[in-house]
């Protein structure tokens, strides 16, 4: 039986290892701008931050597998995204993204089922992303990562990471079926604006 289960092991890290995922439609070619300190931020990124922070928060609680923690992020986010689209200034374009990702956020608190919470996070990263490059967000670096078997060992999924170093929060230190074996399974997708 351990020789079984050993073998269902080493056969999900390969397909991990040698799935090439599909390039997302959504992604533009890879455009790296070089910031070098804070004072090349925009007054919208300043706004975006606490926004883009919250978001990150919530990925490293699922990798973390900590429920109470990502809801805690979740909630932040959520109210994050209501005060920027209240925000007048903020144009209606960026607050219909703002507004979806916080609806997404709302969602994940009304889930039950961590899978179910993960499938909302993703949709949260899908929105998230063409806010950031719509308005060139210069705060911090942003990294689009991607896992080939993100859910149910065969469906592709994308985050947002402020490190380059894949920490999957769709499989996280606690899966499950593959304990922490596969918190680095994925690979780089895109990156936006990383300092030199």
């Amino acid at each position: 039986m351990r020789l079984f289960i050993v073998v269902i092991f080493l056969m999900s890290v390969a397909a991990c290892n040698s799935r090439q995922a599909p390039e997302p439609q959504s992604v533009a070619p890879k455009a790296v701008t070089l910031v070098s300190d804070s004072a090349e931020w925009s007054a919208t990124d300043r706004q975006l931050n606490p926004l883009v922070n919250a978001y990150f928060d919530l990925k490293d609680a699922l990798v973390e597998w900590d429920t109470m923690a990502s809801d805690a992020a979740a909630k932040k986010l959520k109210a994050s995204g209501e005060t920027l689209v209240s925000d007048s200034g903020i144009a209606l374009d960026i607050r219909q993204h703002i507004s979806s990702i916080s609806a997404e956020a709302e969602g994940f608190l009304g889930e039950t089922d961590i899978t179910e919470k993960r499938r909302a996070f993703s949709m949260m990263g899908q929105h998230l992303l063409p806010l950031l490059k719509a308005v060139s967000f210069r705060a911090q670096p942003v990294y689009q990562q991607v896992c080939p078997m993100a859910f149910n060992d065969n469906e592709t999924a994308y985050w947002l990471s402020n490190q380059r170093e894949i920490m999957n929060p769709y499989l996280g230190k606690k899966h499950p079926k593959y304990a922490s074996g596969m918190l680095h399974c994925g690979e780089l997708s895109d990156s936006l604006f990383i300092r030199p």
